[in-house]
């Protein structure tokens, strides 16, 4: 997999590599198996993150824990929590 990483990456960054048949050639020498390379080939990221097993989904959150014993000059108040919530997407 990290082979497939590298050629994305790779052709990402140059972009004498944007022509279909040099897209080809740099697949058939970095030898990406070859469902992989149709999918890049095609441009069919559904395909290309089904292979690679990718979950680009990822959330994350932290919930601040509360204190067991309430103090005594808060008296019926209550205290507000801030609650941060941090999305990866």
């Amino acid at each position: 997999m990290t082979k497939v990483i590298e050629t994305l990456a790779q052709l990402a960054s140059d972009a004498s590599l944007q022509s279909a048949q040099a897209m080809e050639k740099l697949l058939i020498d970095n030898n990406i198996e070859d469902t992989i390379a149709t999918a890049v080939i095609n441009k069919d990221v559904v395909s290309l993150e089904r292979q690679l097993d990718v979950c680009p989904d990822v959330v994350c959150f932290l919930v601040p824990a509360e204190d067991d014993e309430q103090s005594e000059d808060n008296g019926s108040e209550e205290s507000e929590t801030n609650i941060k919530l941090i999305v990866n997407g």
